[in-house]
C-alpha cells in the first residue's frame, strides 16, 4: 500500500506494510513514476514499513542514482528503530539521507 503528497519542492512517497520481493514491482513503478514526472527531490516514508529486503534495497539505490542525476536528492523517512537501524548496517544512509520526519529535510 501507498500514498503520495507534495510537501514544499519534495515529492513524498510513503509506504505500509512490506517491501519485499512480492512488492518490488509495485515500489519499482511508483518511483519510475515519480522520477519520469521530473519531481526532483524524492522522500520514502517508510514509517509504515514492517519488513524491508536486501531486493528493495537494490530498487532504492538505482533510483537514487536516476534522482542524482536529475540534479536531484532523495531522501528516506523513518522513524521505526528496527528500519532505521537496518538502513544503517546496510551503510545505506550513507548514500540515502536519512530523516526522521519530513520536516526534518533540509530545503534548498
Amino acid at each position: 500500500m501507498s500514498h503520495s503528497t507534495l510537501i514544499d519542492d519534495i515529492f513524498v512517497i510513503g509506504f505500509t506494510g512490506e517491501l519485499d520481493v512480492s512488492t518490488l514491482p509495485t515500489l519499482s513503478d511508483l518511483l519510475n513514476k515519480a522520477i519520469n514526472q521530473k519531481h526532483v527531490h524524492l522522500a520514502l516514508d517508510l514509517d509504515g514499513i514492517t519488513v524491508l529486503d536486501d531486493a528493495a534495497l537494490g530498487i532504492l539505490l538505482g533510483a537514487a542514482s536516476r534522482v542524482r542525476n536529475n540534479g536531484g536528492r532523495m531522501y528516506v523517512v523513518c522513524s521505526n528503530p528496527k528500519i532505521s537501524d537496518y538502513l544503517k548496517r546496510t551503510q545505506l544512509d550513507l548514500i540515502i539521507p536519512l530523516a526522521t520526519s519530513v520536516h526534518d529535510i533540509p530545503r534548498n
